[in-house]
């Protein structure tokens, strides 16, 4: 049947270790070296990944604490911006209303001129009329200072009675 060989299975059996020395020395271990640098380069890589993550995550953390001061920031100033914005139409209301008082015054102060003026006119009118109708019933005219005196006077007189009641 079979019949082995003792030389040729020795022989096969030291090329087979000579093979594999040979390998070993040019062939696997570099190969092995190889497969230990690219698993470093793709841990390398995981753990930057993992950390551009991690920084990722930070940097976005911190930009929605930012965006969320801003949008406080904007309110803050807005409502500041509403609250300035009722003053100055108080401001302006008070001014308006102190103008129309300044206006209703003078208005009060010209109608009070003019009332006075107009007193002053009907009593010189009615002072001029007086004298005419005591002339008619004299008949006569007395010196005009003097009509215009007495006349004065009674008037003055008249105008003292009506006060004091």
């Amino acid at each position: 049947m079979l019949a082995l060989d003792f030389q040729q299975i020795l022989s096969q059996a030291i090329a087979f270790v000579v093979l594999l020395v040979i390998l070993r020395r040019f062939a696997w271990t570099p190969l092995l070296r190889m497969l230990d640098q690219r698993r470093e380069g793709i841990e390398r890589e995981l753990r930057e990944t993992a950390h551009q993550r991690d920084e990722l995550a930070r940097v976005q953390d911190e930009y929605g604490r930012r965006l969320a001061k801003i949008d406080d920031e904007a309110r803050t100033k807005l409502q500041q911006c509403i609250l300035e914005g009722k003053r100055i139409a108080i401001e302006v209301q008070e001014q308006a209303r102190a103008q129309a008082q300044g206006i209703l015054a003078k208005a009060k102060e010209t109608v009070e001129l003019e009332i006075a003026k107009a007193k002053v006119t009907l009593r010189d009118q009615l002072a001029d009329m007086t004298v005419e109708a005591v002339e008619r019933v004299l008949q006569k005219k007395v010196d005009a200072k003097t009509d215009r005196a007495l006349i004065d006077a009674a008037l003055d007189e008249l105008e003292h009675e009506r006060v004091r009641p």
